[in-house]
């Protein structure tokens, strides 16, 4: 996958968007320049007294980011069958595919020259011969139309993708709201949590890791209404890596429970990826869900949990992809890793290498 900075590609309605809030945060309606403003005051800092304010307003921005979840969810709804199609066809071509690489395989043991050499093939009959021979040349005659109704199939999946494109960058507009939202709830969900385990409020703590499983609920459903086929593989792969998941989450800034330090370090650039990605499928299968703690790198081993460390911040990520692949960038993180560590753009990491005990 690629990573949201200046020098990524984004989508385009996204970098539409994108463009016009940044020419609207320039100028004022007349187009005049607008003036720079003036060093803002430092915000006051966050004590206990703040812990019932931060909890409403991180239930309502909860709220509003649900609402526009499940408006997200209803136009997904109403691609026609769109994706199911999708779906149905990418397993057909699947299925083509593996009945022809079956068909191949067959024909090509069929003609291997026979272990005993001539002796055994003089042992058989003209007519059996000549059955074997009008049998090889049946199966290479159904070689032949399974390759055509493969390529037939590819040719109709090549436009059902385009369709799906075309949805999604329609879709995208609505998750990139639904996408700034999350962020405010995760920051005050994040703010509120320090106060409460720091009052030791065990029901708030409660109420809070609730409020955190809403939120990836949410993100979840964003992501599949996003991602333009359910596989096999793709809900696998994601059942798969959940509960890893939600313990990275759940350690915060800490080593995970079941895991210690290895000792193998590297240090490097790292970028992250826009929501122009999600639900596009990961090296792993998974669907790419940008509010996750996971992560992509060039060569570690898929399922590896690595401990990062940027801007006086720690966080741990899951390696479920592949990538950076523009200059010597090191790490890609989900958009949840990069907050955690307090970058946009690039930054300066260092990774460490986690092992299970």
């Amino acid at each position: 996958m690629r990573a949201f900075c200046p020098t990524r590609r984004v989508s385009p309605v996204v970098g539409a968007c994108l463009a016009l809030a940044v020419s609207l945060s320039c100028t004022f309606p007349g187009g005049t320049a607008a003036a720079a403003p003036g060093p803002s005051p430092s915000p006051a800092p966050v004590t206990s007294r703040d812990l019932p304010r931060l909890t409403a307003e991180l239930s309502g921005v909860t709220a509003h980011a649900q609402e526009l979840s499940a408006e997200l969810d209803q136009a997904a709804s109403r691609d026609g069958g769109l994706r199911v199609a999708y779906a149905r066809m990418l397993q057909a071509r699947e299925q083509a595919q593996a009945t022809l690489d079956n068909r191949a395989r067959q024909v090509y043991m069929a003609q291997k020259p026979a272990p005993f050499g001539d002796w055994q093939s003089g042992l058989a009959s003209p007519d059996l011969q000549l059955l074997a021979r009008r049998g090889t040349e049946a199966a290479l005659t159904v070689d032949r139309s399974l390759v055509e109704a493969v390529t037939a199939q590819a040719g109709q999946l090549t436009v059902l993708q385009q369709k799906a494109a075309a949805f999604r960058v329609q879709l995208l507009v609505q998750a990139t709201a639904v996408f700034a939202e999350q962020d405010r709830a995760r920051d005050l969900l994040g703010q509120a949590q320090v106060l409460a385990a720091a009052e030791h409020a065990v029901e708030i703590q409660r109420e809070l890791d609730a409020q955190r499983a809403l939120l990836n609920d949410i993100s979840a459903t964003v992501t599949l209404a996003l991602t333009p086929a359910q596989t096999a593989r793709t809900r696998r792969a994601a059942a798969e890596q959940a509960p890893l998941v939600a313990l990275l989450e759940a350690t915060g800034s800490g080593i995970p429970p079941g895991y210690t330090r290895s000792g193998t370090q590297f240090a490097g650039t790292a970028s992250w990826y826009g929501p122009g990605f999600v639900g596009r499928p990961t090296a792993s299968g998974a669907p790419y869900d940008p509010e996750r703690p996971t992560c992509a790198h060039k060569t570690l081993p898929l399922g590896t949990v690595v401990h990062v460390t940027a801007n006086g911040y720690e966080t741990n990520c899951l390696v479920n992809d592949r990538g950076p692949y523009i200059g010597d960038r090191v790490l890609d993180m989900s958009r949840a890793g990069s907050r955690s560590v307090g970058y946009d753009g690039l930054a300066q990491v260092v990774v460490e290498v986690l092992i299970p005990t």
